[in-house]
């Protein structure tokens, strides 16, 4: 057994008493050993960002350390103690310091310089100016243009719905089904701050995207869309319609090269187990050949044809057959392929720094942190 201390204790009593009296108390204390020791090492902190990128956003600012550390001014300190986190929305540099709780001190330096939010700038006209032709133009940006596009604008509202293929000269009697109604908007009136969608004047949404899908429709029924612009008031600027009918797919592509072509349905409904094409030359049916496609795991059939006639006249008709597990015919979607027509003319672009042609532009310069200035600008006689 370990010696025991023995401290003697007195305790005066009765101090206010003309014969003091006096307590004695014994205490017995075991010998307790402790061990202390001292954190002498610095934490090791590494420094991360959101992105390294040009950016118009907010950058976050990370300071991990591989121990806990104190709150630090202007940071948040997660729950373990061990993750500064800061978000900042200009360019900002700074030199911490990082202590850990024994009173180790590491020097931890961060910089965000890439965040960017200056417009570029379109230099020789002013946002909705009309001006005299020929028009010099110029652009400039505080880091770096990304791109810059001058388009031709109709100051009004004009949308395109995507169909499949429809040529009543070769397909009479064929089921010449559109894809899923998809309305894009290509023009607007200047002063739209919003759009309305409807089908079958049913309000399906009013919102600031130039492009809308309209789901929840019945398969193979013809609808009737519009397309409202609105202004700030509400005001409706202009208003287009027109109809589509809905089908087994959301779109349809036909790629060719002199070689071969390759017909694709891509997002094809669930109904459909399988694709069977008919394929023929235009002036011999009677010949047409058949081609199976499977559906693949990303509810897309595709075929691969290559050229079988030796005609002059190289031009395909295409028949797809879309198939439910039942073996019963869904769908018939018809389109063509031209072998002979390869040539693609060069697109038409304008030059960007001289407008010499009278109009209403679109003008739109991007910069690298993804900032965009648009202007609407005409050019006169």
């Amino acid at each position: 057994m370990k010696p025991k201390k023995i401290i003697m204790g007195f305790i005066l009593c009765g101090i206010l008493l003309k014969n003091p009296v006096y307590a004695k108390y014994v205490y017995y204390l075991e010998d307790t050993i402790i061990n202390l020791s001292r954190d002498a090492n610095s934490p090791v902190c590494q420094v991360s960002y959101s992105t390294q990128e040009w950016t118009n956003q907010n950058v976050r600012i990370t300071i991990t350390a591989n121990k806990e550390i104190e709150q630090v001014s202007g940071f948040e300190l997660s729950e373990d103690k061990k993750v500064l986190t800061k978000e900042v929305s200009q360019n900002e540099s700074g030199v911490l310091k990082i202590r850990d709780f024994s009173g180790n001190e590491a020097q931890v330096e961060y910089e965000v310089s890439n965040i960017d939010k200056e417009f570029p700038k379109i230099i020789g006209c002013e946002n909705g100016g009309k001006y005299p032709k020929p028009l010099k133009l110029d652009y400039s940006d505080n880091v770096e243009i990304k791109n810059i596009s001058v388009d031709l604008y109709s100051n009004k509202l004009r949308v395109n719905s995507e169909n499949v293929y429809t040529d009543s000269f070769y397909y009479q009697g064929i089921d010449r089904t559109q894809n899923t109604i998809r309305v894009n908007v290509i023009t607007h009136p200047l002063n739209t701050k919003k759009y309305k969608y409807f089908v079958n004047n049913k309000l399906y949404a009013t919102t600031t995207d130039t492009s809308y899908t309209f789901t929840g429709l019945n398969k193979g029924t013809n609808y009737v869309w519009k397309v409202q612009a609105i202004d700030g008031t509400g005001k409706v600027l202009d208003e287009i319609s027109g109809n589509n009918a809905t089908s087994y797919f959301n779109s349809l592509t036909a790629n060719k090269t002199p070689e071969r072509f390759v017909a694709t349905f891509h997002n094809l409904d669930t109904a459909v187990s399988k694709v069977r094409y008919a394929v023929w030359n235009y002036y011999d049916e009677p010949n047409k050949r058949w081609y199976d496609s499977s559906i693949k795991n990303n509810r897309i059939a595709d075929i691969t044809c290559i050229p079988f006639h030796t005609s002059l006249y190289p031009s395909y008709v295409v028949h797809a057959y879309l198939y439910n597990a039942k073996g019963e015919v869904l769908d018939v979607v018809g389109f063509s392929i031209d072998f002979k027509s390869n040539y693609i003319p060069p697109n038409h672009t304008i030059d960007v720094y001289h407008l010499n042609k009278a109009g209403d532009y679109q003008i739109m310069v991007s910069d690298l942190a993804g900032n965009e200035t648009i202007y609407y600008i005409q050019v006169k006689d």
